[in-house]
Formats: structure tokens, sequence, C-alpha cells
């Protein structure tokens, strides 16, 4: 996959928590694909697109949250979303190019 290019000042400005190590990726749920933005250096993610006060951490030794998309108890990171699906999904916004690519017609 093409690596994501974020705009890390909108991500502050609208409440992320960054240390200036960042490694964000988008992510998606292993049950039926939900994105959600997650901070591979701080092990935090990101449950709402809409509201970055609503996230958590990722640790072993913890259960996550239930999908927010698909309510699924057990779910886990799956398969990493393309940059069509992420530029057409909840967190374009994080992106710092507005340039869309689409998939070519078959």
């Amino acid at each position: 996959m093409e690596k994501l290019e974020f705009n890390f000042a909108l991500l502050a400005e609208r409440g992320a928590n960054l240390c200036g190590a960042d490694r964000l990726r988008i992510e998606s749920c292993n049950q039926c694909q939900g994105q959600y933005l997650f901070n591979a250096e701080l092990n935090d993610v990101y449950y709402d697109a809409e509201d970055l006060t609503r996230h958590f951490f990722k640790i072993a030794a913890m259960d996550l949250p239930p999908c927010r998309y698909c309510g699924h108890p057990s779910w886990d990171f799956g398969v990493v979303p393309d940059r069509v699906a992420v530029q057409s999904g909840p967190w374009a916004w994080t992106l710092l190019s507005r340039q869309f690519i689409f998939a070519a017609d078959d």
C-alpha cells in the first residue's frame, strides 16, 4: 500500500494526542472493515472521526471495546484499507493531500 501522508496540524487542532514521533495509519475492523485512525507510536486508536476525544489504547493485555461500526465484541485490526477506501471513508479529512486517486475502470 502507498504510504498516506497525514495533516498533523489539523489533527492537533481537532484534539489528537501527538508526540512528535507519531506513526499514523488507517486500520480496519477484521469483521466489517470499519476504519479507525491508529497512532502506532502511542498505541492510540481513535474511535470516532468526528470526536477525537473518543479514543483508547491498544495494549495486548486489554480487550478492545466493541467495534464502532458492526458492534462485534472481539474484533481486531484486519486488512489495511487502500487509498481509495480511505479517501471515501470517515478519516479522509486527516489526509494531508486532498488529491483523490480513483481506481481505473476494468
